[in-house]
């Protein structure tokens, strides 16, 4: 194999020109918790001390922050954090097995590490690489170039990721309907009259696909203008209030049926812009034909919504002056994500609202990314030994690690910003699966529950460390902006940037030496961009703030530049979704007949922790935030025997856990719902974690084949029929 390109650690820069005293500092930065990406002003001492507090000269945010990104500082300076890289010690792995691990110095690691590597490929060839790549990496504009380097360098075949455990059935839907996996018109906040939100609570969230500051400050706006808000969900969500907006609740794993009934009472009463509809779209009939299946009165009983709110939703919808729609993880997780997020794109374009002001815009911000997100191939699918499948973003199904591994196909595996551990369905199975890997090496700010089965653990920097733009909101502001961020304060300890470890370990299995290297940039691709609307990164880095504010969309750019089909048109109703189209009808019918007390699981967010990786962090660790108990309506417990605080089984035919039971009356009766990413027993590592370790609810989730949706590989995480009985 060729000597890979060498890379050089840049020093941290570090702002010069902000200096208030000589004791202190302060920078402008932004959080990358989630997608909003809210800007912070950092106070740093002498000591390197960091506190935080939102930035109110911010020319979008304005002092707009949450508690998450203003407490990060006990992230950055936790004693739990990983600070050296570890080597895996002592007896062999085995799946409940932890070990114990060694500190090396960086040099060492990486030659123990190529010699592992090299030691596989003479073993099994150069096909048993893969890696997988969390979901803290979106928000690191250096990371993931880096990898894709070191994917390319190394020959890693096999890719995973924590898309397809939240997202990728926006990319399979948009691919189609749009021409490119890129295009996610957002909401119109400033100026539309009806906005439904589907399966998003954007008080604990923050939003999803869509980045805007202080998103229930936009709720209580479109209501004060005389507008409404409905939120369509299995719970009477945080964000819902007189000032906000009302819920309407759905059964679980519906989502579909309720937008086709939509779409097909606003046809049928003539509601829609057919003008409209046929100027801009293609295979019209085709829709129309699908959803005439579907109407308020037949769906009603699947759904949970009585026909004539199915019929007022519609109608308000339609005739709003200007009406948006946004869907997100509650919808993404079910079975049929992708047919429910075209149909979210058909509402908004039957009505006349897609592209035009106060309804769904496309914002492309410093970067058109639409126009590199466009199908490859009309048949991207492949058959293998665990059927017929694909790619989507470059990520096989998540739902299938355990099978590529346990099949011998997998032998190594690198994992970045992630925890598959506790994130993807069947802990168990996963940990047989890993204890078999001849080589796992995990790059992460902690010790998690999947490094525990590592061989090498190796510390990564956190956001307050590196510099940064905030790449990953290109596409989705509903206010665009472009931020650059320096390095706040120098790594501490022997933390390195992703990119960086990458370079050198791609170096090291090339036989060069790590230490002899060319300069790499990982904020290449970003200058590149940046220069499409004439601007420099050292420009952008000059501007006060470090921020650069673009003009807000405009609704012609959606057809303009957005839709990529040849003829500019939105395809209706493609062929690629016609196998899937069928089944919609067999899952209909499956739900039809369904017992009426049957429980279907969900997942429920929560203010006091993002996925399974701020669980460490002392201020989230509220007296009502210290386990993750199942949320149970009254009604549905009493039916059961079981009284509140009492120990429970959940249970499948996938796995069970052991939970206590929570009353919750927000919740529709045959809604249970709990809290993932718990699960930290015995990972003494992370003592505040482990000191309240939860569990594991996806242990509840199917695994392997036919876990996931076929369009998308979008795993089933949500409406999962379950069991609850006093534990014995």
């Amino acid at each position: 194999m060729p000597p890979a390109a060498l890379v050089t650690f840049r020093p941290p820069r570090f702002p010069t020109s902000e200096n208030t005293v000589s004791e202190t500092r302060t920078v402008h930065t932004y959080c990358r918790i989630c997608e909003p990406t809210c800007g912070l002003v950092a106070t740093v001492d002498a000591d390197d001390r960091v506190t935080l507090k939102p930035d109110k000269s911010h020319p979008v945010h304005g002092g707009f922050a949450c508690h998450k990104g203003i407490n990060f500082t006990e992230i950055h300076h936790d004693p739990d954090r990983l600070n050296h890289p570890l080597a895996r010690r002592g007896p062999a792995k085995s799946a409940n097995t932890i070990g114990s691990f060694e500190q090396l110095d960086w040099s060492s690691a990486f030659t123990q590490i190529a010699e592992r590597i090299n030691a596989v490929r003479a073993k099994h060839g150069d096909d048993v690489f893969a890696m997988y790549t969390g979901n803290p990496s979106a928000f690191n504009a250096t990371a993931r170039e880096g990898a894709r380097r070191f994917a390319g360098q190394v020959g890693v075949r096999y890719a995973f990721g924590s898309g397809t455990q939240d997202c990728t059935n926006k990319f399979a839907a948009s691919e189609r309907v749009f021409g490119t996996a890129n295009l996610h018109p957002i909401p119109d906040f400033a100026h539309t009259r009806y906005f439904l939100s589907i399966g998003c609570n954007p008080r604990i969230s923050h939003m999803s696909f869509v980045h805007t500051t202080d998103p229930m400050g936009k709720m209580r706006d479109i209501v004060k203008r005389g507008g409404k808000v409905v939120y369509i969900n299995p719970r009477r969500i945080e964000s819902a209030s007189p000032a906000t907006g009302e819920v309407v609740l759905i059964k679980p794993d519906t989502d579909l049926y309720f937008l086709a009934a939509l779409i097909h009472e606003i046809v049928a009463n003539r509601w829609h812009d057919e003008a409209y509809l046929r100027a801009h779209g293609s295979r019209v009939g085709e829709l129309l034909a699908f959803v005439a299946n579907y109407s308020a009165d037949r769906v009603a009983g699947v759904t949970g919504i009585d026909a004539t709110t199915i019929r007022t939703i519609a109608r308000e919808f339609a005739s709003a002056e200007g009406a948006s729609v946004h869907c997100s993880t509650g919808v993404n997780m079910g079975r049929q994500g992708t047919l429910a997020y075209w149909l979210v794109h058909m509402l908004s374009l039957v009505t006349g609202n897609l592209g035009q002001r106060g309804g769904n815009l496309y914002s492309p911000g410093y970067f058109p990314a639409a126009t590199v997100g466009k199908p490859k191939s009309d048949d991207p699918f492949f058959d293998t030994e665990f059927g017929r499948i694909r790619t989507i973003t470059g990520s096989l199904p998540g739902n299938l690690l355990a099978d590529y591994i346990e099949s011998g196909k997998v032998k190594a595996l690198f994992c970045m910003s992630g925890n598959p551990l506790l994130s993807m369905g069947g802990e168990s199975r996963l940990r047989k699966a890993f204890a078999k890997l001849e080589l796992l090496v995990v790059i992460d700010i902690y010790p998690n529950a999947t490094s525990t089965l590592a061989d090498f653990v190796l510390p990564a920097t956190d956001w307050l460390e590196r510099e940064d733009v905030n790449a990953i909101s290109v596409g989705f502001h509903t206010e665009p902006y472009v931020q650059y961020t320096p390095a706040v304060v120098a790594p501490v300890a022997e933390r390195k940037p992703e990119w960086w470890i990458y370079g050198k370990l791609a170096a090291a299995i090339g036989g060069a030496d790590p230490e002899a290297s060319a300069t790499f940039d990982p904020l290449s691709r970003v200058s590149r961009q940046l220069a499409g609307i004439g601007l420099t990164l050292d420009e952008l880095k000059a501007k006060e703030g470090h921020v650069f504010r673009m003009p807000d969309p405009e609704p012609e750019l959606l057809f303009a530049i957005g839709v990529q089909n040849g003829n500019k048109s939105v395809d209706c109703c493609p062929e690629f979704f016609t196998p899937d189209l069928a089944q919609a009808e067999v899952i209909f019918n499956e739900l039809e007949a369904e017992p009426a007390d049957a429980l279907k699981l969900i997942t429920l967010r929560t203010n006091y922790m993002v996925n399974s990786w701020m669980h460490n962090v002392p201020s989230l660790k509220r007296d009502h935030a210290l386990d993750n108990p199942l949320h149970m309506h009254p009604d549905d417990a009493a039916r059961r025997g079981l009284a509140a605080g009492k120990e429970i089984r959940v249970s499948n035919h996938y796995g069970s856990v052991i939970a206590t039971v929570k009353f919750d009356e927000t919740l529709r009766p045959g809604v249970v719902a709990m809290t993932h990413g718990w699960g930290h027993g015995g990972n003494s590592r992370m003592r505040i974690a482990s000191n309240h370790p939860g569990v594991n609810v996806n242990e509840l989730l199917p695994t392997g084949p036919g876990s996931f949706e076929r369009l998308s590989n979008q795993s089933f995480m949500t409406g999962i029929p379950v069991d609850v009985a006093l534990a014995s």
